[in-house]
């Protein structure tokens, strides 16, 4: 068992730090990371996590994003998930400037499971970009995508899901949520969730939600 945080700084004003982490969880062994961001000088980051799970491994990852107005990040995930492996990440983003969250995991092993969730506030002229992707190779193997959003004054946002199965996938349980709660006139929210399924005894479901605050509800 290991707990690791992983702190993200940059002190360097108008710098940009490109970063590669390759992680492998052995058999049976369980991580927690918790990685933060929390720049707040103008920069970019561009960051990119591999994770290698091997049979029986248990990952939580959990993200916290903070940085200021001009400090952008871009993070990427890919994950491998062998058999009976479990990976949860959580990404809370709270940050003032652009933000772009792509994260794909291969179930490449039986009764994987993968769990890819994150919240997000927007705010200004604030772009914030989120992706998840979950890629069934394998039979019995779950995976699970939720994203929710609030949004105000002139922000954009936008959040794509996706799920593969293959036709080898027989008994997978994929499901997709997306919810986002507009405060502005001007705000915008994109969703669109995929599935591309090749396997005849699955059960999968994606569901979206776009929409300001019900009158009635506010007044009550």
């Amino acid at each position: 068992k290991l707990k690791l945080v992983l702190s993200h700084k940059n002190d360097h004003e108008k710098s940009t730090i490109y970063s590669k982490n390759f992680i492998t969880v052995e058999k049976d062994s369980k991580l927690i990371l918790i990685e933060k961001f929390e720049d707040k000088i103008s920069s970019d980051s561009n960051i990119i996590n591999y994770f290698d799970l091997k049979p029986g491994a248990q990952v939580t990852h959990l993200v916290i994003q903070n940085n200021a107005e001009d400090s952008n990040l871009l993070l990427t995930s890919h994950v491998n998930c062998n058999k009976n492996s479990n990976f949860k990440q959580f990404i809370f983003n709270s940050s003032k400037g652009f933000i772009r969250n792509h994260h794909y995991a291969d179930l490449i092993g039986e009764n994987a499971n993968v769990n890819l969730s994150g919240v997000f506030l927007a705010s200004n002229k604030q772009i914030v970009d989120n992706k998840t992707v979950a890629n069934h190779l394998n039979p019995n193997c779950k995976s699970n995508q939720v994203y929710k959003a609030i949004l105000s004054d002139q922000a954009k946002g936008n959040y794509l899901s996706n799920t593969y199965v293959n036709r080898l996938a027989q008994k997978t349980e994929a499901y997709q949520l997306s919810k986002g709660i507009i405060l502005s006139d001007e705000a915008i929210f994109h969703s669109k969730p995929e599935l591309k399924i090749f396997a005849d005894d699955v059960k999968c479901s994606h569901g979206s939600t776009i929409g300001p605050f019900d009158d009635d509800i506010v007044f009550y």
